[in-house]
């Protein structure tokens, strides 16, 4: 017998099944209010039709470094819509140590802005991306070579550069006049010089000061591997197979620092960098993060000029400093990091905002050859930035630099001899070295 009432039962049950494949089968929503067919094209709306991006940064959080970060993001973001940029604003520059905590906890960002001499490391333990597989070699020509050559770790490229910075000798006219004395160009001079302003025999006044500090700078090994390169020496050899710091290059570069304390040009334990500003210090290497410092305090007439050449024929080379950006490996979203990088690093007008505001360089080439670099002041670094000789990218260079800057303390504190030291120093950077596989 017909059940009418089962009948329409099973009529209804159809009819909503038929329903709900019909809602699943015109339209997905996509994240960012895009629509998609049931043959996987997208209805293009307004903007990307790409799906929602976000991609957090590691960047400086005082305000002379956010605003120009702000400025690109907001460039950038108006341009791609899909993509929303996060900084995470740190205290300082030299979050390495915390960079590895994050990403021992798998919480590091999708891209970092971080001290060059950390990046090779970093691409050898496979924690961050290497670059050339995305095009970073296409634009490579963009920027100044020893930034671009800075990054890379056998042949590949694992950063792409954004500022740069580099050291000068800064000096107090009155006081060099006061000595009789023109800016020095030589070791000879500058040692004659410093004597002089000391012999004035003004209270609390010296020619010279180095960063010598008992607790340990890592700013001395950056300005002392200029004076190996001065001397035509180099901390590592070419292939960054074993430390050459027992080199008579080296020596000499420690022992004539050695010999400026000991000669009573330069206070013993003590680094008066302060004191230059106040007029009280005769000679100082400094780097272009504080060209501003030159003319803020009028009590003193201050000014800049190259460094002075350490041994006959050998180029004035110094010290590079470079921060560059590099790519978490464990990124969710590689393509669009590289792509925000990219946009940064070749950015002109952005590294423009950044430099005016911070006193460090572009690498960027054309960016140099803006007019605020054809003051006198700045034309010294920016010539300077042409010679100058990069910290070793050796994937054990943190302990190489521990050692190093152990080393020179020992010197200048009168603990050992140049020799002894650096001799000492290469044991332990070779083994450091050989930990390298």
């Amino acid at each position: 017998m017909f059940n009418t009432k089962k009948m329409f039962t099973i009529v209804m049950s159809i009819l909503m099944v038929m329903s709900l494949f019909t809602g699943c089968g015109s339209k997905e929503t996509v994240s960012n209010g895009d629509s998609q067919n049931t043959d996987g094209k997208v209805n293009e709306q307004q903007g990307d039709s790409k799906k929602q991006v976000k991609l957090s940064i590691w960047w400086a959080s005082q305000d002379e470094f956010k605003q120009p970060l702000l400025d690109a993001i907001a460039e950038y973001e108006a341009e791609h819509p899909n993509v929303k940029i996060e900084p995470e604003w740190l205290a300082n520059f030299d979050y390495y140590d915390n960079y590895k905590v994050a990403l021992a906890g798998k919480t590091a960002p999708d891209i970092v802005k971080i001290d060059h001499v950390f990046v090779q490391t970093l691409g050898y333990n496979d924690q961050i991306l290497e670059l050339s597989e995305f095009g970073a070699n296409d634009i490579k020509d963009k920027f100044v070579e020893s930034a671009w050559k800075a990054n890379m770790y056998q042949d590949n490229v694992y950063a792409l550069p954004f500022d740069a910075n580099t050291l000068a000798l800064m000096y107090n006219e009155d006081l060099l006049a006061k000595a009789g004395k023109e800016v020095p160009t030589t070791y000879e001079e500058l040692k004659d010089v410093a004597l002089a302003i000391n012999d004035l025999g003004e209270e609390g006044v010296y020619g010279y000061t180095v960063p010598v500090n008992p607790k340990g700078s890592g700013f001395l090994s950056f300005q002392f591997s200029s004076w190996v390169a001065r001397n035509g020496g180099s901390i590592l050899n070419d292939d960054w197979s074993a430390s050459t710091l027992d080199s008579k290059e080296a020596v000499n570069a420690l022992q004539q620092v050695d010999d400026l304390l000991s000669c009573g040009a330069i206070p013993p334990n003590v680094y008066l960098e302060n004191e230059f500003y106040e007029g009280k210090i005769g000679l100082l290497e400094m780097g272009c993060w504080n060209i501003n410092r030159l003319n803020a305090d009028k009590t003193a007439s201050l000014n800049v000029a190259p460094l002075v050449s350490l041994k006959d024929g050998v180029t004035g080379y110094a010290p590079l400093g470079l921060y560059s950006l590099a790519i978490t490996k464990a990124t969710k979203h590689q393509q669009e990091a590289y792509d925000f990088c990219k946009f940064l690093a070749t950015n002109k007008d952005l590294q423009l905002s950044y430099a005016k505001q911070t006193h460090l360089m572009p690498s960027l080439k054309d960016s140099l050859e803006d007019e605020m670099f054809n003051t006198p002041e700045w034309k010294v670094f920016v010539e300077q930035f042409k010679n100058t000789v990069s910290r070793p990218g050796s994937p054990a260079w943190p302990s190489i630099d521990k050692h190093l800057s152990n080393a020179i303390q020992k010197v200048l504190t009168g603990v050992a001899e140049p020799e002894e030291a650096l001799k000492e120093a290469k044991e332990l950077c070779d083994e450091e070295i050989k930990n390298i596989k």
